[in-house]
């Protein structure tokens, strides 16, 4: 399995950049690592309705209650994820991705 490497959180902005038909094969190659985290207490997006999400995690066991993380709402679909993708990183690499990897 492919493994995350520093040289990955420079690339990661371009997630927010670009369009998803037009990523780097990098990046690519990075968000598939990132969206193979356990299922258990999995960060995941939740619609609360067509245009506003939130933040959640998935419970440890099938059935379990999705819970939220914070209190935010999202307008910005892309910006969800994109907290998403942070957190994950954090979890898979034990350090919060840097600020320079940080979109403007």
């Amino acid at each position: 399995m492919y493994s995350l490497s520093p040289e990955d959180a420079k690339i990661l902005p371009e997630f927010l950049r670009q369009e998803r038909k037009d990523f780097s094969l990098e990046l690519r190659r990075a968000l598939n690592r990132l969206r193979l985290v356990p299922l258990a207490d999995r960060e995941v997006i939740v619609a609360i309705d067509s245009k506003h999400w939130r933040l959640a995690r998935l419970g440890r066991n099938r059935g379990d209650p999705v819970r939220f993380i914070d209190e935010r709402v999202f307008t910005d679909h892309k910006r969800a994820e994109w907290e998403v993708l942070k957190m994950r990183w954090q979890r898979l690499t034990g350090t919060p991705l840097p600020n320079s990897a940080e979109a403007e």
